[in-house]
């Protein structure tokens, strides 16, 4: 599903750059479940938005299926992103000034979706995260479980098959955080394939694989679990 060839990315320039990837080679099967730890500064997380498109590497191929991501200008990457990616984040990244009905909608009104389908797949989307009942509430009068279960429903709505998790459990207490892994498990189980960032080894021992990076690279250390 996913190939990545040689993956370089740098910021800034000089003495002061920083070499965040350096020569990343990755392979992810259709419907895997894998984690991706290290410590801070390992490149993890620019790892995991150049996965999404939310960032572009300097060099190095980046294949998805058979769309040639590497390749692809800002607006191409703009769309392959509302296409394919759903993203869940440490801290919910939830509007404020929206409520948690609109904060799963919003992405689907600007893909143009029409309103009663919008509807539908809110709905369900909220249903299925078992949080439907909180439709009309804001984020901040709800536990910040209830809006993780809302950020996942958001990237369940856009019906996009692989899903991007950057500490989804960071800002949980362990009884919460392991409610969101066995969400994230049963999404997996449908099909979805998930990448999570973690430095939590507990959460990582609930996925597929798990990759331990260092410096910019992937190291050499690759755990695998069986899951039955």
């Amino acid at each position: 599903m996913i190939t990545l060839n040689k993956i370089n990315k740098t910021y800034g320039h000089g003495e002061s750059a920083t070499h965040a990837l350096k020569d990343v080679s990755l392979e992810i099967k259709e419907g895997e479940m894998i984690a991706i730890m290290g410590t801070s500064g390992s490149g993890k997380s620019t790892l995991l938005n150049i996965l999404g498109c939310m960032d572009q590497s300097d060099s190095g191929e980046y294949l998805y299926r058979d769309i040639e991501v590497h390749k692809q200008k800002n607006q191409q990457l703009h769309q392959f992103r509302k296409d394919h990616v759903g993203f869940v984040f440490q801290h919910f990244a939830l509007m404020n000034q929206y409520t948690v009905y609109e904060n799963v909608e919003l992405p689907l009104s600007i893909q143009n979706i029409p309103k009663k389908e919008r509807k539908e797949r809110v709905y369900e989307a909220l249903t299925q995260m078992g949080i439907r009942d909180l439709a009309k509430k804001m984020p901040s009068k709800i536990s910040g479980g209830q809006q993780q279960r809302c950020a996942i429903a958001r990237a369940l709505a856009s019906g996009n098959e692989l899903i991007l998790a950057d500490e989804p459990t960071g800002a949980l207490d362990v009884n919460t955080g392991n409610e969101i892994m066995d969400i994230l498990e049963d999404l997996n189980k449908q099909g979805k394939t998930i990448v999570i960032v973690t430095h939590d080894p507990k959460i990582a021992a609930r996925t597929q694989r798990v990759l331990y990076m260092e410096d910019g690279r992937i190291g050499d250390r690759v755990d695998e679990f069986d899951k039955e």
